[in-house]
């Protein structure tokens, strides 16, 4: 095997991505008929969005259609289709999961914001 020194500059480098690798959730910006809103108006509109703040997803150990696409990636006696099937699945469930972690991070936001709004017009004395 023939072994030649590597010269750094001859090599490349990858360029270096700028924006970031994870989520970041966008900023919430009160819409001006939101400013208009009064504290009762405030106030009910944060409470008819307390219930969308929880997920009614099952987590992924207590869901047991996952723990069938784990039994298909494992036992299946024909492992190439079973395997796909369950990855594929598996793969789909983590896909919902993130996308509803993202919806109740937006309810997150938006009930922050309506609470600023609430703070602005001292609603709280």
């Amino acid at each position: 095997m023939l072994f030649l020194p590597i010269v750094e500059a001859d090599i490349p480098m990858p360029p270096i991505p700028i924006e970031p690798i994870y989520f970041e959730p966008p900023v919430v910006e009160a819409s001006q008929q939101q400013k208009q809103l009064n504290c009762i108006e405030l106030d009910n509109t944060i409470r008819y969005l307390h219930p969308y703040r929880y997920t009614y997803k099952d987590s992924f150990y207590d869901d047991t259609t996952n723990t069938m696409a784990v039994t298909l990636i494992t036992v299946d006696s024909v492992p190439i289709v079973g395997g796909l099937l369950g990855l594929g699945y598996l793969t789909y469930s983590s896909m919902v999961e993130e996308k509803e972690n993202r919806r109740m991070l937006n309810v997150e936001q938006q009930i922050s914001m309506m609470q600023q709004l609430k703070a602005e017009l001292h609603c709280f004395e």
